[in-house]
Formats: C-alpha cells, sequence, structure tokens
C-alpha cells in the first residue's frame, strides 16, 4: 500500500474547508490574531529596514492592485503583499506559534493585500487567514531541527528557516482565488522552488550587528507565495508532491525527520492559529521571561532604573549560543534579539512598543548604561526541562528563566518562571482582548489618528459581517 500524499491532503483541505466549519473559538483566535499583526504591521511601517524597502519598492512601481498600508501607495499585489508582510515582522512583536517561529506575517497582511485586490468580504478574508494559517503551522511543526539522541545529547540540524510561514500566503491567495485542489497542490509545490533558503541556522550564531533580513525575510515569503497561487491559477506546474517522501521539502528544509502525524492531526477540528502565543514586548519571545521578571520584581522593589544597581538573567543555554547576552546594540535588529538591552529599554522607554526600537532609543545612553549592569548567564536547571520536551514534541514550549535584581540601597529580590506572557496554554498567561487592543493602539498612534484606530478594531472584531475589506485597509492607511 502506498504512503499517503500529504500535499494532497493539505491541498484538497485548503480549498475545502469552510468559513462556517470554524469553531466559534477558532474565529475569535482569528480575529485576535488579524488585529495583533495589523498593528504590528502599521507600528513596523517607520523601522529603518521598512523604509528602504519601501524606497525600493515604489520607485519600480507597477499597476496599483493593492494598498501599501500606512503610506497609501498603490503597487502591483505581490509588491504591496511584500512590503506589509516585511512589516508585520520588522518590530519582531508579532504572535510565535509554539515557540516555533512568526507566522501570522505570511498570513494577515498578503491575505489582506489579496483580498483586497478581488473586492473580497470579511469573512472570506477571515477564512483565508485561518486556513493558511493552519496548513502552514501543522508544515512547520511537523519540521524536526532538534532532537534528543540516546546517549541523552541535543543534536541540532546545521540547516534550519522558516520558509514554512509562506505556506500561509500561498492557501489565503489560493482560496481568495477559487484554486481547486490539483491547483492548490501545484501553487504548493512553486512556492518552495521560489521561496528563500532557510539561513534561520545561519543567522542565529551571527554577532553583532546581525543583518536586516533577520531569520528569513518575510516579505519574499509572501511575495513567492502570492506569485506561485497566480501562476497555478494560470496553468503554471509545480510538483504537486512537495511535501511528500524521503526528499520532501522537510530534507530541503534541513529538518532531521518529519513528524508526519502533525501534518494531519485533527484536521479540520484542531485550528492551530488558536494555539499560537502573542507577544505582549517587541522582542524575541526568549526574551519574553525576563521582561515579565524584570516588571515584577521592579514592582515590589518599587524602584527606577537609578535605583537599580545589577541584574542578575539566568536563561536556557540556546540563547547564549545566539548571542541574546550581548549588551552591544548597533542595530535595530541587535536590539531585538538583546535581553541586556530590552531589560535597558523596558526601565527607560516607557511601555513597549515601536518607540522602543526608534532612533531615540538606540541613542539613549541611559538605555546603554543600564544594559551594562544587567548580566546574562546560563541556568542550568532549564535545561533538562527542554530537554524533556524535546524528547516529546520536537520543540519547546518553556523558557525557565530566573532572575535576581538588586538596588542601589542593597536590596536583593529574585523570582523563577518557566513561562512567557501571552502563551495559551497557560491561563494566568494570556493576553485579554482588551489588552491586545491597548497594544493595537500603542503601536498605530505614531501613524494614524484615534478615529481611524478606533475604526479598524470595529472592523476586525466584525470581520465576518464585513462586506469589503477595502474599509479596513482604509482605515489602516494615514489620512484616509
Amino acid at each position: 500500500m502506498s504512503e499517503p500524499s500529504y500535499t494532497r491532503i493539505l491541498a484538497r483541505f485548503a480549498v475545502e474547508a469552510r468559513t462556517g466549519d470554524l469553531s466559534r473559538e477558532a474565529v475569535s483566535a482569528t480575529k485576535r490574531v488579524a488585529l495583533d499583526t495589523l498593528g504590528c504591521t502599521v507600528g513596523g511601517r517607520g523601522v529603518a529596514s521598512s523604509e528602504i524597502l519601501t524606497r525600493v519598492r515604489t520607485a519600480s512601481g507597477g499597476a496599483g492592485e493593492a494598498t501599501v498600508l500606512v503610506g497609501g501607495e498603490r503597487l502591483p499585489l505581490a509588491s504591496a503583499a511584500f512590503l506589509n508582510a516585511h512589516y508585520a515582522n520588522a518590530l519582531d512583536a508579532e504572535e510565535t506559534i509554539r515557540h516555533s517561529g512568526h507566522l501570522a506575517a505570511c498570513a494577515v497582511p498578503p491575505a489582506l493585500s489579496v483580498a483586497e485586490a478581488l473586492g473580497k468580504s470579511g469573512a472570506e478574508l477571515l477564512g483565508a487567514i485561518a486556513v493558511g494559517f493552519d496548513v502552514a503551522a501543522r508544515i512547520g511543526l511537523s519540521l524536526r531541527h532538534i532532537d534528543l539522541l540516546d546517549d541523552g545529547t541535543v543534536e541540532i540540524a546545521p540547516v534550519a528557516g522558516l520558509s514554512w510561514a509562506a505556506f500561509a500566503s500561498t492557501v489565503a491567495t489560493g482560496r481568495l482565488l477559487g484554486l481547486d485542489p490539483d491547483a492548490m497542490a501545484q501553487a504548493f509545490g512553486i512556492t518552495v522552488a521560489t521561496a528563500p533558503l532557510p539561513i534561520a541556522g545561519q543567522w542565529g550564531n551571527l554577532p553583532a550587528p546581525r543583518p536586516m533580513t533577520k531569520y528569513g525575510m518575510y516579505g519574499t515569503m509572501a511575495e513567492a507565495a502570492v506569485t506561485a497561487a497566480r501562476l497555478a491559477a494560470e496553468g503554471f506546474a509545480g510538483d504537486p508532491t512537495i511535501l511528500d517522501g524521503d526528499r520532501g521539502f522537510w530534507r530541503m528544509m534541513g529538518s532531521r525527520r518529519c513528524q508526519w502525524d502533525t501534518l494531519t492531526d485533527r484536521l479540520g477540528q484542531r485550528w492551530l492559529i488558536e494555539e499560537t502565543s502573542f507577544k505582549v514586548y517587541p522582542a524575541c519571545r526568549f526574551a519574553t521571561p525576563a521582561l515579565d521578571l524584570f516588571y515584577d520584581l521592579q514592582a515590589q522593589a518599587g524602584v527606577e532604573a537609578d535605583d537599580i544597581a545589577t541584574v542578575d538573567v539566568r536563561v536556557p543555554h540556546a540563547m547564549m549560543a545566539k548571542h541574546m547576552d550581548d549588551p552591544d546594540v548597533q542595530t535595530v535588529v541587535d536590539g531585538q534579539f538583546s535581553v541586556p538591552h530590552v531589560l535597558g529599554l523596558a526601565a527607560c522607554m516607557g511601555p513597549p512598543g515601536p518607540r522602543w526600537h526608534g532612533t531615540e532609543a538606540m541613542s539613549d545612553q541611559r538605555v546603554r548604561d543600564f544594559a551594562t549592569r544587567v548580566n546574562v548567564r546560563v541556568y542550568p536547571e532549564a535545561a533538562p526541562i527542554m530537554e524533556e520536551l524535546i524528547r516529546k514534541q520536537g520543540h519547546c514550549e518553556l523558557i525557565p528563566t530566573a532572575m535576581t535584581l538588586t538596588t542601589t540601597a542593597g536590596q536583593t529580590f529574585e523570582a523563577r518562571t518557566d513561562h512567557a506572557s501571552g502563551d495559551p496554554w497557560e491561563q494566568d498567561a494570556v493576553v485579554a482582548d482588551a489588552e491586545l487592543k491597548d497594544k493595537f493602539r500603542l503601536f498605530c498612534e505614531p501613524f494614524l489618528p484615534s478615529q481611524q484606530i478606533d475604526e479598524a478594531i470595529v472592523c476586525v472584531e466584525s470581520l465576518e459581517d464585513l462586506p469589503d475589506v477595502r474599509r479596513l485597509v482604509s482605515a489602516l492607511v494615514a489620512g484616509s
């Protein structure tokens, strides 16, 4: 008996799953992810990498098929999707699926661009986001780049990447274009042939200054995927078995093996968009527990930045391997991955938002001085916890972290945690709807008037009843 074609199974599901099949919880989760990601998209427009890419893409011009958010430029669909997806990831403030990587930057902004260009409804957009997210998440979580061997050693694949997120754009675009299952399978193959190489393994080992490409160019992923679906709609052929067999996509991504069951586990019943984690801070997910602990201990001590003598942080070894202990921040990207720097931002720069990665923050001497008072070292107790998670599921949903804060008056405050705020599997960590709206407002305030911010929130909250997504797009363009 031949093995099932997972490409065909997921392609059929991508086409045939109906928006009406979504559970009430999945609909709510999709709206939450959409609001959060669009807030990150608006806030990410002002980052240096976004400004450069916008200049280059708008200079190329082309048919005005879709809108670039915030600025309102009209560009070809693939170019608009490219820019909007990049903005969504530029602040590193968007969700992470099971701590395995960002996905919504390839699910929400590209889907909105396509839906706008085609004049689709909010209900159609909602289904495109939810199903696209689910298919891509299944593919991403099936990859096993880390394994615990029988002798207890951890083996990490030398090649890893996040190009699997592109499938979210492929599915969303294909659904909105009305592809049939065969064409969707072809689009999967074209996506793999055109998506960027897996560079996360290499990028993670680079010291400062880190490149603007980060661990993968989400704009390039979205552009390739949107184009793949459009090509498939015109009859362009790809490999319709691209996910299958010993030489499939998982092998191209450098995965040690493929966890095949993850691809189809409760397909159509388990919606993975319900299981993603929201970020409270614009910083690497693995820095979140340190920020959580810092705010808690600072409140306990009742002190300001100048009253703190030292902060001792203990983190998993993997964070040290990725240079997250380095206070030497030369670029915005460096700042998003430096624990000493983000603690300096928390101490000196007010609420976490786009301002944390602006010019003022980068040059603020108080932030830099505070970072020198932060010592980051390995937390030995983290190893057995994370090894057990790797043994069971191939990825880590806990980030054991401990902290000691010492004041200039000699007082010492200590705390530890295994969890990060925003994780849906921990009841006390869940980000409430009101908190997500506050984050959305904070990220949009530098770019949009309050009336438009409120309008965008209303549009997302009533997405299934929105007759045309262009109303939402208009609310996200300055001066509309």
